[in-house]
């Protein structure tokens, strides 16, 4: 798969935030050193992300070009933000490993630098001449991941039931709200005038030759919240443990779908 460049980079990054996000946000008093490895993860997976982004362009030191034109490019507007983002994070795990104060503050702004550099990311796809991504689906599709990487990743080691459930209702609101989506999102692209030579007919061929994939991507994510919420709610780790790796299978097959249809 040509794209598996930027399969690696929207997933590792989208998940790198949603971690950052729980970071900041979803852990209340928790000690530094507990979270300083957990933050290390989040900055190796962004980096490893960008990497993966890097690669696929080619010519990599071609990405200082894409700065000119911030104004007005999407592109742009996403590797500024997606750098910053980095930074912010890497700034934060100097302060948790050095033991000086400010590294909340700095997981809190990298988290939403890195909310608005993944909706750079999705407005990319969304002004893109491909039928299939011209759609708020595409937003829904890249937010999503954030919550539900974030949320698989982090949950099995909170230590709060509040946390657990809250990580759980996150997961549960992301999954449905994607089912919803999906009748509008292929009710719309197919509703499209095919005669517009900027919505290609190759994606909507693709698409129907993934169906099968498509729809048993998204019953493994079912079955993976179905798992996420039954072990989060009865406080069975292993169940959960479960629903996790169900879910970040499910994030991986929508995403090969997501490519392979553009």
């Amino acid at each position: 798969m040509h794209e598996l460049p930027l399969l690696i980079f929207t997933l590792f990054l989208q998940g790198s935030v949603g971690v950052t996000l729980w970071l900041a946000f979803g852990i209340g008093n928790t000690p530094p050193r507990s979270v300083l490895f957990t933050a290390v993860g989040a900055f190796v997976l962004a980096s490893l992300g960008l990497l993966a982004s890097a690669l696929h362009m080619g010519y990599p030191l071609n990405a200082l070009n894409a700065l000119r034109h911030v104004s007005s490019s999407w592109l742009s507007r996403e590797i500024v933000f997606a750098s910053l983002y980095l930074a912010a994070l890497g700034l934060a795990v100097l302060l948790l490993f050095a033991k000086k104060p400010g590294w909340k503050l700095m997981l809190a702004a990298a988290g939403i630098i890195g909310l608005v550099d993944v909706f750079c990311m999705a407005q990319i796809y969304m002004h893109a001449s491909v039928v299939t991504w011209q759609h708020v689906n595409t937003l829904v599709l890249f937010m999503g991941s954030v919550g539900i990487i974030g949320s698989a990743c982090m949950a099995p080691g909170l230590k709060t039931r509040g946390a657990v459930q809250s990580a759980v209702a996150i997961v549960t609101l992301l999954v449905l709200a994607r089912l919803l989506m999906q009748p509008v999102w292929l009710a719309d692209i197919y509703a499209t005038d095919n005669s517009v030579v900027t919505f290609p007919h190759a994606p909507l061929q693709m698409l129907e030759q993934l169906r099968a994939v498509h729809l048993f991507s998204g019953c493994v994510s079912v079955l993976g919240m179905l798992c996420f919420a039954a072990g989060g709610l009865k406080s069975a780790r292993g169940t959960m443990l479960i629903g996790s790796a169900l879910l970040i299978v499910g994030e991986l097959m929508l995403r090969f779908v997501f490519f392979s249809i553009g």
